[in-house]
């Protein structure tokens, strides 16, 4: 995989995120592609060489008792970096085209590893293959850059300034709002079909029974209480005390029952968002799957939207985390969107593109970076709890690893969670563990915020876009 200028200027300009450029150091930098010959007495310069690998074949490289797989190594040297007597630093291996490899997608271009409804697959992917979805590995990449430039700096009395995003760490609230009513009369008629055996489950009848009939007397007597998925009051009170402001993205109503068994404009809706713009939740779209690729009807759900919110609308995620690469970066970004959160495998927790931090994806038809932001969605619990079968002490402990990785490099944890997997009758115990959950995040010390609040934090630890050229 050959680098270009705008590929390596796209590496480089996230590494800002990290470091504040220095003449002295960008200007000591020399790239050499494959197959051309190293410059004769170089002195006091820092040196890239590219694989020119087409396909990545890992090696690992072992960094405080971790083993970091390295996608483009250049030979088996286990070193991150050299000095030599001249001055001159050489990388061991191709971080460069390891970053980008990740952090852009690329994997993603092809057709295969796909789903029944065309998701790129965590089973499959170069994550499940070398088994590192579990650490941000392009944040290690640029902590190596960082080193062996600290490295070069001490020998040439350069001082070398250090970004973080944030002092500890940070923590994204995210809920998709898909389904309000777990007793709709259509999901009633649903649970008929699973108790006469037409439909499949994995309750049993008596349960589902019981279900069935607490929705008919929800119907026959609305004051017998509120719907089980209508707790949006509990889950913003929740979040109120403990200094929490999350992001609700909401779904919109296409293609009949696709997508939401609701309409923006129903009074219940509107006094639920207008609810959540006063006490300063904020919300986003929840792109249905025809807006995956379709440009028109993202730019009216969004227009949708932002009538009953008020305002426009600047944040998105995608239904199902549906996602076609880059063309769904490219619709978004037309509609006038700011950020995405769409980014986790939807059948595993973990890293997508190896990465904690907000960034810019990559627009391969155009070889440039794309205005629009990325922020990584590291952990939903549909993947946690019914993809992968974990328990919640399983789910627990998987939110304490990543949230170590995010405190090694002040980055970001992201948790999304539905209102509709809050029902205790469905999931027993799992409103308790929800809130302990929360607790026990923000027991450690994270700084909450929204995702809007996220990009002009990250806009601001900058100045400026993060690929501006050095």
């Amino acid at each position: 995989m050959l680098l270009s200028k705008n590929k390596t200027d796209y590496v480089f300009g996230h590494l800002q995120q990290h470091w504040v450029p220095d003449e002295r150091v960008t200007d000591a930098f020399v790239i050499i592609e494959p197959g051309r010959p190293v410059p004769e007495d170089l002195q006091g310069k820092i040196v890239f060489q590219l694989s020119g690998q087409n396909q990545p074949v890992p090696v690992n490289v072992s960094f405080e008792e971790d083993d970091i797989p390295v996608l483009f190594p250049l030979s088996a040297d286990a070193s991150l970096y050299r000095l030599d007597e001249a001055g001159n630093l050489w990388f061991s291996h191709d971080y460069l085209s390891s970053a980008f490899y990740l952090l852009s997608g690329i994997q993603e271009l092809t057709k295969e590893n796909r789903d029944e409804y065309g998701r790129y697959c965590y089973a499959g992917s170069i994550q499940d293959v070398y088994k590192f979805v579990s650490k941000p590995v392009v944040n290690y990449y640029f902590e190596f850059l960082l080193r062996g430039f600290e490295c070069f700096a001490r020998f040439h009395h350069i001082e070398i300034k250090r970004r973080r995003l944030f002092a500890n760490f940070g923590f994204l609230l995210s809920h998709d709002v898909d389904r309000v009513a777990f007793h709709h009369p259509r999901l009633m008629a649903y649970k008929m079909l699973q108790v006469l055996g037409l439909k499949s489950s994995t309750d049993s009848k008596s349960k589902i029974i019981n279900q069935i009939l607490l929705g008919l007397r929800h119907h026959l007597n609305p004051w017998s209480g509120n719907d089980p998925w209508w707790n949006f009051r509990w889950m913003m009170d929740l979040e109120k005390r403990l200094g929490i402001r999350s992001a609700f993205f909401f779904l919109h109503r296409e293609q009949r029952y696709k997508n939401a068994w609701f309409r923006f404009s129903s009074p219940k809706i509107k006094g639920l968002i207008s609810a959540m713009k006063k006490e300063e939740f904020e919300v986003g779209v929840h792109g249905t799957f025809k807006s995956a690729t379709n440009g028109p009807s993202l730019q009216q759900q969004k227009a949708a939207l932002g009538k009953v919110y008020g305002e426009e609308p600047l944040g998105i995620r995608q239904h199902y985390l549906l996602f076609s690469h880059p063309a769904t970066f490219q619709v978004q970004e037309a509609a006038g969107l700011i950020y995405d959160s769409t980014l986790s495998f939807h059948d595993h927790d973990g890293y997508r593109n190896g990465y904690c931090y907000p960034f810019h994806p990559y627009d391969f038809e155009k070889d440039v970076p794309m205005r629009i932001w990325e922020i990584p969605l590291v952990m939903m619990e549909v993947s946690a709890l019914q993809y992968r079968q974990l328990t919640y002490s399983e789910m627990r402990h998987n939110v304490t690893s990543y949230i170590q990785e995010a405190q090694k490099f002040g980055g970001l944890f992201s948790l999304l969670w539905h209102n509709c997997r809050l029902n205790d009758d469905e999931y027993a115990g799992i409103s308790k563990f929800y809130e302990d959950l929360l607790k026990y995040i923000v027991e450690q010390d994270p700084m909450a915020l929204t995702g809007i609040s996220c990009i002009n934090r990250a806009q601001k630890a900058i100045g400026r876009s993060v690929f501006s050229r050095f």
